[in-house]
């Protein structure tokens, strides 16, 4: 079975780079609130989790959604502070993007 390279890379990116915002940000001495969890967990997350099974199954209508989905909260933090880490979330949308673009179903031979 083949995947999504590039699906994959921004997913499992967006996921690391969603853990190091909410835990271990290097711009912020305090926690993460409870709210800020919950709403990154479902606007970013959610998404990059959708993004990995899109990735495996080649699911290009998935990815697509999974771009859509990320892509205000993404540029937002894109944008929010440069330089940042977190300007990283820009390469994680444009990934997705080429992902979607170029998917096609694999054959089963």
């Amino acid at each position: 079975m083949r995947f999504s390279s590039p699906g994959m890379i921004a997913s499992v990116g967006c996921i690391i780079l969603s853990m190091i915002l909410l835990f271990w940000n290097p711009y912020s001495g305090t926690r993460a609130g409870t709210d800020t969890i919950v709403f990154i967990s479902i606007m970013v997350i959610l998404p990059a989790c959708l993004g990995v099974t899109a990735s495996l199954f080649r699911l290009r209508v998935l990815m697509i959604i999974v771009f859509v989905w990320s892509l205000p909260y993404g540029l937002y933090l894109t944008v929010a502070a440069v330089p940042s880490l977190f300007n990283l979330f820009g390469a994680v949308l444009l990934f997705y993007l080429i992902s979607a673009l170029t998917m096609k179903k694999s054959r089963v031979d």
